[in-house]
């Protein structure tokens, strides 16, 4: 608590006005002392209350939708979050929905009552606090999993609680694939925040995959959003402006035709470019791969293909272990070399390169299952030439040194955003991040703790807020809202900061999301 809101200082505070100043400032000054003692007695209200929500809510829904420490889905949905620092709170209840009436019900309470809440889906953020809550309300979507698909229209419409994985099996045998995340354990709240697969450089953003959405408004009111009806306001900022906005129950999106899991249309795989103690770390090999990289983004003009750059370490007993790998994927027969050949010139200890299914492709890092860690994303955008990007790297480099006993691992990782995926997005209605007309890289710092360990060590704290304001992002290169920090404010890196604020003013005039949940500062 603030110490300007304690009860035994504001007391002090009012005598001493009383005795020293005239009768006007001792009004003011108890006016004051009643204001912050109101504060004191909403926070206290607030913790009680959420129990008392819990019961309502439990009437209402039933035991089955409404559960308490020690049931199922409760432990489920606490057990659930990829990051072991969104797992240690222990919120009054869990709201694990069965259809969008209950999530209807469930906010109507919690906007009446005014408690704290928050909303779980596929629970793979690195965000401390954006999907979980302490003596709030929980809305886990666990128990809201269903896939259709509708061939003559191509269309498919996912629960919130699908992960990609699932998504990507499901769909499978109809040869399309969902334009969703790069692991397969990620869920739809991926969505909101924009997203990257490597369908991205020919098809735009994740989001911009999407035709239509049912979104719970924080009263509970549902309305159904898209492009053209009157919600379409709304419906361009939950494309990319993360959770402020709604709660959404429903997706349908529109699918990329890549074929089956036996159609090899793809080539590409994976390089390993050095992976070694650093006491032998060669510095150029990874510069020399950033430097490949940013002339790949502003050069490369072909769609069909798609790269991820991670440079990073992982620690033993102590020591950090460089470890820099890169993908590649191209939608043909074979990687280019006009597109591909600066990037395959590097050295490599070795490459997994060949024909594969877009299937293999998307599953090639393996699923994200890892649950026994902390972790922390920071987030940065390079718009301009490989010299700030070469700087955020050694700047990154320096930060792992410093901290790797301390650590699991770390990476910096460097996502092409090629001129060619913003026009695609313009041109399908655009979205929330409405990035410039200029290629960039997106990159973040994932850094991994200790297993078991659940705070963050103030030496890395202050670590990754130094790389933070030393590396800003460049100006019109927006931020990816689900690879930064919480500290980030993501909005201000979109191209209509303004819209966005509008936006969120119009369906949450009393400001209730940012009052009562954690998430995307800004609006």
């Amino acid at each position: 608590m603030p110490i300007l809101t304690r009860p035994g200082v504001f007391f002090i505070w009012a005598l001493v006005a009383f005795l020293l100043t005239p009768r006007l400032l001792v009004l003011d000054a108890l006016a004051i002392l009643q204001w912050n003692l109101s504060v004191i007695d909403s926070e206290i209200s607030v913790r009680v209350t959420a129990t008392q929500t819990c019961t309502g809510l439990r009437e209402q829904l039933g035991p089955a939708v409404v559960q308490v420490n020690g049931e199922s889905d409760y432990v489920k949905a606490i057990q659930n979050p990829a990051s072991l620092f969104n797992s240690v709170h222990r919120p009054a209840c869990v709201v694990a929905p069965r259809n969008a009436v209950d999530v209807q019900v469930a906010m109507a309470a919690i906007y009446r009552d005014r408690v704290r809440y928050a909303v779980m889906s596929g629970g793979h953020t690195g965000m401390t606090g954006w999907n979980t809550v302490e003596d709030g309300v929980l809305i886990f979507f666990g128990n809201m999993t269903n896939i259709t698909y509708d061939a003559k229209r191509n269309r498919a419409t996912i629960q919130p609680g699908v992960r990609w994985g699932d998504a990507l099996e499901y769909l499978e045998p109809y040869g399309v694939a969902a334009m969703g995340g790069r692991l397969g354990n990620i869920g739809t709240g991926l969505l909101l925040g924009g997203g990257i697969s490597y369908l991205a450089p020919e098809n735009g953003w994740s989001t911009d995959g999407i035709t239509e959405m049912d979104v719970v408004l924080t009263n509970g009111k549902q309305v159904t959003a898209t492009a053209t009806n009157q919600y379409s306001d709304l419906f361009r900022a939950l494309k990319g402006g993360g959770s402020r906005f709604g709660i959404v129950t429903r997706f349908e999106i529109e699918p990329v035709r890549v074929g089956r899991r036996t159609d090899e249309k793809w080539y590409g795989g994976i390089v390993v470019v050095i992976h070694f103690y650093l006491v032998q770390y060669p510095e150029s090999s990874a510069e020399a791969l950033i430097r490949a990289a940013h002339k790949f983004v502003e050069t490369n003009k072909d769609p069909k293909a798609a790269a991820l750059f991670i440079l990073g370490y992982v620690m033993r007993d102590g020591r950090p272990i460089a470890s820099n790998n890169a993908a590649y994927f191209y939608r043909g027969s074979s990687l280019p070399n006009d597109v591909f050949g600066d990037l395959l010139d590097i050295p490599t200890e070795s490459k997994h390169l060949g024909p594969m299914s877009y299937f293999e492709a998307a599953n090639i890092f393996g699923s994200g299952e890892y649950r026994e860690s902390g972790e922390r994303f920071s987030g940065a955008s390079f718009a301009e030439g490989p010299e700030k990007i070469l700087k955020a790297y050694r700047d990154f480099r320096h930060f792992a040194l410093e901290t790797a006993h301390l650590l699991n691992s770390t990476v910096f990782a460097l996502t092409p955003i090629p001129l060619h995926q913003i026009q695609i997005a313009k041109t399908r209605g655009g979205n929330a991040l409405d990035a410039a007309e200029a290629p960039y890289l997106s990159a973040h710092w994932h850094t991994v703790f200790l297993a078991g360990q659940e705070q963050i060590p103030p030496k890395v704290e202050l670590g990754l807020q130094w790389l933070m304001r030393q590396n800003p992002p460049s100006p019109g290169a927006p931020l990816d809202m689900n690879e930064s920090d919480a500290s980030q404010n993501v909005y201000a890196t979109y191209g209509d900061y303004e819209f966005l604020r509008k936006v969120y003013h119009k369906y949450d005039p009393t400001r209730f999301n940012v009052r009562y949940s954690q998430g995307p500062i800004g609006l």
